[in-house]
């Protein structure tokens, strides 16, 4: 019967605000979260003021990396033996304690006279009487209460652990039915689930349940409403008229639902935001301008809606089906037609997206355009399937039109997990083959591997080797307040170890003698980040952020030769008016003597700068200009620039279009940042059908956590406290991977 009354539970599952997930995913700020994660890089240069977790923390795995789940079980075994050997301690110490009293007790016996004795059997007596009027007592109250239960059943507990609660229960013995009133309840206490309504009636002989009037299901805080409800137990289905839901800030309702075997299925529905949320969603940046970052004056701020009015999304499908499989939840809209207020944008004939039981990340059979390093632009629709590598994962397969010197045909293929993402492409325009991927075993543990691809070298900026595989472990200390209130000290550090091929492509024009060479290399990179001085007057569009900077890296390779750079400087954030800038400042004292000079020499000489420029033209017009310069004229191409990109962003402060162009990775950019109100958003649908329900957003395997023991031998999970409290300095951006 349980089963049968959770039907409606798990309608809100399809989206990313599931009752299983809703502690993954129960807010607009949750969906941001995830999509910036999916499609959002960091850029080339560190930015200020981005709030991260404090403490001895690292940016977030998603899923739970294999290593991870090894040490948290090997740790909680260790601690779980340690504790039980504490215990066994204080036990043997106890007893210990316990025989210690025995033997005096026994000592100061031998020293009692009689009349003590007599005392004490006397004692035993009047003891003996008072225990027998207390179960006298005990004995009457037991029966005045039987004699209350006879005047009117008040809690009918059944065979399978429900309880029914109610001011009246009438049994009727022709009809074979149970009736009750007076706000009856029916609690299932196994599966914390409660049904409410103004009256319940239960057939015996035909085994169904119905409950009428201000119906109402309850599971773990979650809340159902209808008018009426069917469950038969025989058919094992149910139905549940006018449904009403609300979960987290969206609302569901539908004419009809109902259960058919392990189906169920919603008539005439509509999934609708009732509540206002800016929510911002943004592809990846180039250059490390993040306008978002810019101050601006709610005066001056414009908005999509001035022009267009209603600025919500709706969505009206014919059908949405959604299949809960085991590791995945795979969502289809059919004869889906996008409206942008009270326009019509597109239909969509079908759409797929597969997301793991999390909602961690997600993959859609939609097509795909964008620029990757020596593959160059491309353009190719995309198709999305399961696999059974990793719970939860997917493959996208991209048939692609790809420009290079000349129009080619090729393809790419990107693998996605919760702790994995591997691209791999060729194009025939340019006859070559690329892949770049990231697999995390811990929270702070991955590898990182590609062949002609951008790979992430921290401060040292992107570097492309032939091909690469590297273990990197990183990880950030903060040291909150050390100099003054607000002013903290961040120690940043990486360690890596992996194998690397030489560039085979001079891309910097720098005058090196080609070298075919791969070998090891080892890697240990620190950086100290010193806030100095922090200044912001919101109400005149004036903001300061002063720090201090120290870098270092020491490399080994297989075949003796050494890296060694060490540089320090100053680093600022401002905004005056509507210009707004980064600047930083290094002095650089380096000996160089890697073997694979075309892939990761250091380019920035004795003394660079790098700058980030963006300045609000107007409402509808930001340009931005991003830029780092050797000035000791020592680097190896001779040349004073060693990063230098534009950016062009168009269109309101809610809806910009950002296009781009890196003149040293000869690449072209286009990405998009969106502020859109989710209030009035709404997915129509005339039918929705939802597979395998049970299985929505719910994986068979249980994530390990870290226990705790306390001193009554209780156990419970960890949960670290997240303060958003410092300034974090943003990883190199992967200007590789740069596509919508």
């Amino acid at each position: 019967m349980k089963k049968y009354l959770l039907v409606t539970l798990l309608i809100l599952s399809l989206t990313p605000y599931s009752v299983e997930a809703k502690e993954l995913v129960e807010s607009p700020a949750d969906l941001e979260k995830t999509f910036n994660e999916t499609f959002y890089e960091a850029p080339f240069s560190p930015l200020p003021e981005v709030e991260v977790e404090s403490g001895n923390q690292t940016k977030p795995v998603r899923g739970t990396p294999v290593f991870k789940k090894v040490r948290v079980k090997i740790t909680n075994y260790l601690r779980e033996k340690n504790y039980q050997k504490t215990q066994e301690l204080i036990k043997k110490q106890k007893q210990l304690m316990e025989q210690q009293e025995a033997e005096d007790d026994a000592i100061l016996d031998k020293d009692l006279n009689v009349n003590l004795k007599t005392t004490k059997e006397d004692k035993k007596v009047s003891d003996k009487k008072q225990k027998d009027e207390k179960v006298k007592e005990k004995s009457a109250d037991t029966d005045e209460k039987t004699l209350e239960l006879e005047g009117g059943v008040k809690e009918q507990s059944v065979t399978n652990n429900i309880v029914l609660d109610a001011d009246n229960i009438d049994y009727d013995d022709g009809k074979q039915n149970i009736t009750a009133t007076g706000s009856p309840i029916l609690k299932f206490p196994q599966q914390d689930v409660i049904l409410k309504a103004d009256k319940m009636v239960y057939n015996s002989e035909s085994n169904i349940l119905k409950a009428y009037g201000n119906v109402e299901i309850i599971k773990q805080g979650s809340h159902i409403f209808g008018d009426f409800i069917q469950v038969n137990m025989n058919e094992e289905s149910a139905f549940l008229d006018k449904m009403n839901m609300k979960q987290s800030f969206m609302t569901v309702t539908a004419r009809k639902s109902e259960m058919e075997g392990d189906k169920i299925i919603l008539h005439d529905g509509k999934i609708e935001s009732k509540e206002s949320y800016i929510l911002n969603l943004q592809t990846k940046m180039i250059g490390g301008n993040n306008f978002n970052n810019m101050i601006i004056d709610d005066e001056d701020k414009s908005s999509i809606s001035d022009d267009v009015g209603d600025t919500s999304i709706h969505i009206k499908a014919k059908e949405i089906f959604v299949n809960a499989k085991k590791n995945n939840d795979v969502i289809t809209l059919k004869k889906a037609q996008i409206n942008y207020g009270d326009y019509n944008l597109f239909t969509i004939p079908s759409i797929t997206a597969h997301t793991n039981k999390k909602r961690e990340f997600f993959e859609a059979n939609y097509p795909e355009f964008g620029s990757r390093g020596k593959l160059g632009m491309y353009l190719g629709p995309g198709f999305v399937f399961d696999t059974p590598l990793q719970d939860g994962s997917t493959v996208k397969i991209l048939p692609i039109l790809n420009n290079k010197s000349g129009i080619g045909f090729g393809g790419l293929l990107k693998y996605r997990s919760a702790t994995n993402y591997t691209d791999l492409g060729y194009g025939s325009s340019a006859d070559i083959f690329m892949m770049k991927g990231k697999q995390y075993f811990d929270d702070k543990l991955y590898m990182q591997y590609g062949v002609n691809s951008y790979m992430d070298e921290w401060f040292f900026g992107p570097r492309m080797p032939k091909y690469m595989a590297e273990l990197v472990y990183k990880d950030r200390t903060v040291v909150p307040s050390t100099i003054k209130d607000g002013l903290d000290l961040t120690f940043s550090h990486r360690f890596g170890l992996g194998y690397m091929q030489n560039n085979d492509a001079n891309r910097h024009g720098e005058n090196i003698a080609p070298a075919d060479i791969g070998t090891m290399r080892t890697r240990y990179m620190a950086e100290i980040n010193q806030s100095l001085f922090k200044y912001q007057d919101k109400e005149h569009l004036r903001y300061l952020d002063l720090s201090l900077v120290m870098q270092g890296s020491a490399a080994l390779y297989g075949t003796g030769d050494t890296q060694f750079v060490g540089r320090i400087g100053p680093r600022v954030h401002s905004q005056y008016k509507y210009w707004m800038q980064d600047v930083g400042f290094f002095a650089a004292a380096y000996q160089d003597g890697t073997p694979m000079a075309m892939y990761d020499m250091y380019r920035y000489g004795h003394a660079s700068v790098y700058l980030r420029e963006a300045l609000r033209v107007h409402k509808y017009l930001t340009l931005a200009w991003s830029g780092t310069l050797t000035l000791t004229g020592d680097s190896p191409n001779g040349e004073m620039f060693q990063e230098n990109s534009f950016i062009i962003a168009l269109g309101p402060d809610d809806f910009k279009i950002n296009f781009g162009y890196d003149w040293v990775r000869r690449q072209t950019y286009f990405s998009f940042v969106i502020a859109m109100d989710t209030k009035g958003s709404s997915v129509e649908f005339d039918k929705m059908v939802i597979k395998n329900p049970d299985r929505l957003a719910r994986s068979d395997r249980e994530e390990p956590e870290l226990k705790v023991f306390d001193e009554e031998n209780q156990t419970s999970k960890t949960q670290s406290a997240k303060k958003m409290m410092y300034a974090e300095v943003i990883e190199l951006e992967d200007p590789d991977k740069e596509s919508i």
